[in-house]
């Protein structure tokens, strides 16, 4: 039995509810013909019964029966009652005397003998009219009885007129050819609507079990939490179907079922782009306003079987793009300026190479010197100076830059920065001092009537940590100034630019430090930064 339900398990969905369907449609017919057939046959009997009894109370009135039992003349009486026999089809007219002797028979024989069956009593005795079922000399049969009254009003005999069960067998056995024939068809058509319906349902669900449409949903609403962009799932008439948490912050609203059914458009603003003459097609990288934000909208069509169904639409900060696209082109560069730096030093180990070969010892160590020259110096005071090995190792990585685009950076020998908070993160200051001290080398470039220089001071005294950064460049103008910290804004032509100040304005925004920015006297500008201890410790 366990075998037989694991085997039925294992069948699949579309199988088990072809079977199912089957079954169904078996029953239901099986049970039908039964009930037509029990039907026809009470129908026809009691029908037949109603004739033969009609037959009978027409007979009992006629004189050639009345004066037949009266004179006892059977056989004015048999041969009466044959002629209406053969008129009617009636299979037997029996017509006996009050002692249930025989005055007409279809079988001669039988004619002078007692009626069989027992069932006279009622017309003889009663003087009532019925019908009846028995078995009679020729088989069973449905009978019409009633009694034969002479002109005083005495029961003298009765008339039996009869049907035999086997001609009502007849038909209902046709009947049963014919519903078996209809019974075929049936389930022929029920077996290929069947398998049409299993196969269509199949196909609908893409072949997938329940416990794999379980597990296909669940996998979804994972799916969709996790996701950090906004999406939207709509139909074909614009109806949301689906939200993740962040589209539910998106569009304002903190309940999902309240957003769940309603129209797009009387959420958000997308008439254009979810028009019909757009319903198919797929649409990247749109730029859009959404609640007064700047989104990136990609909008991919759901098609199943070529028709469209709907679209799944994802929405992104444009910011987060930008910041994300320009960071990656400031490693780009900076792998550039690595490849650049590799090739030099090649060329530099190259020269010394060839020198030391050709017996130019002296002329080997003066390049060596002059390349070393002031860099153990800087490490020392690095190591002296700054206790922190992630703040160390950053400006020395600074000065190796600096060196290398030919720009003198300078670490003001009174500098101190001994004293940074453990809750100070490490990367906060990385990013701030990192495009400030790369704006300032930009900037002292751009002067070429000077010595390009960058001055950096820095102190852990009080309770902030600062820092001020100098540079030989040509100062700042008052419109930089004031947008200095957007997004984008930047002096450079070079794309991938105008997203430093951004990240430091964000970052000092989260060490609840500031920035201060002048023109030096002597030219060039001067950014200061503050950090506050306290805020950071509390934090």
């Amino acid at each position: 039995m366990i075998s037989i339900v694991s085997t039925f398990k294992n069948l699949g969905l579309h199988n088990r509810l072809a079977f199912f369907s089957l079954s169904l449609i078996i029953i239901q017919t099986f049970g039908l013909g039964v009930v037509a057939t029990y039907s026809l046959q009470t129908n026809l009997e009691e029908q037949i019964g109603k004739r033969a009894l009609a037959l009978s109370k027409s007979l009992v009135h006629h004189p050639i029966i009345i004066q037949g039992l009266i004179n006892k003349d059977s056989a004015s009486v048999q041969a009466f009652a044959e002629i209406i026999r053969h008129n009617t089809e009636a299979r037997f007219i029996v017509v006996g005397d009050v002692d249930g002797v025989r005055y007409s028979h279809p079988n001669t024989s039988k004619l002078g003998k007692k009626m069989v069956g027992g069932d006279n009593s009622q017309a003889l005795i009663s003087g009532e009219s019925y019908i009846s079922k028995a078995m009679g000399s020729l088989g069973i049969s449905v009978r019409g009885k009633s009694p034969v009254f002479s002109p005083d009003g005495e029961i003298i005999g009765l008339v039996s007129v009869g049907f035999l069960e086997e001609d009502i067998d007849k038909v209902v056995g046709k009947f049963k050819r014919n519903f078996h024939f209809f019974f075929g068809l049936i389930l022929l058509a029920g077996v290929g609507i069947t398998i049409y319906i299993s196969k269509r349902y199949r196909d609908d669900i893409f072949g997938l079990e329940p416990e794999e449409i379980a597990r296909t949903y669940t996998e979804r609403k994972a799916v969709l939490a996790s996701i950090l962009e906004a999406i939207i799932v709509i139909n074909e008439a614009g109806i949301i179907t689906s939200v993740n948490p962040v589209a539910l912050k998106l569009i304002g609203k903190a309940d999902r079922d309240k957003v769940v059914g309603k129209a797009i458009d009387g959420l958000l603003s997308l008439s254009p782009i979810l028009s019909a003459d757009n319903a198919g097609l797929s649409w990247r990288d749109i730029e859009v306003d959404i609640n007064d934000q700047l989104m990136i909208l990609t909008k991919t069509p759901l098609l199943i079987n070529g028709e469209n169904k709907g679209a799944v639409l994802s929405f992104r900060l444009k910011d987060d793009i930008v910041v994300l696209s320009r960071k990656l082109s400031q490693v780009q560069q900076f792998s550039t300026m690595l490849q650049v730096q590799t090739h030099e030093y090649s060329n530099k180990l190259n020269t010394i190479g060839g020198l030391i070969q050709i017996g130019s010892v002296d002329e080997a160590l003066e390049l060596i010197t002059s390349e070393s020259s002031g860099y153990q110096e800087m490490i020392e005071f690095l190591i002296a100076t700054i206790k922190d090995p992630v703040m160390a190792g950053f400006f020395l990585g600074k000065y190796n830059q600096a060196r290398e685009r030919n720009i003198e950076f300078i670490i003001e020998p009174d500098s101190s920065l001994n004293d940074i908070p453990v809750n100070i993160p490490r990367e906060k200051l990385v990013t701030i001092l990192g495009n400030i001290i790369d704006n300032a080398f930009d900037a002292s470039l751009k002067n070429r009537d000077k010595i390009h220089m960058v001055n950096l001071h820095m102190t852990d005294i009080g309770n902030d940590l600062i820092f001020e950064v100098v540079d030989s460049g040509g100062g700042i103008g008052s419109d930089l100034k004031e947008n200095i910290f957007a997004l984008g804004e930047t002096t450079k032509a070079e794309m991938g630019h105008g997203i430093g100040m951004y990240l430091v304005k964000n970052a000092l925004a989260q060490l609840g430090g500031s920035i201060s920015i002048s023109n030096a006297r002597a030219g060039g500008t001067i950014m200061t930064v503050y950090i506050p201890k306290q805020l950071a410790k509390r934090s």
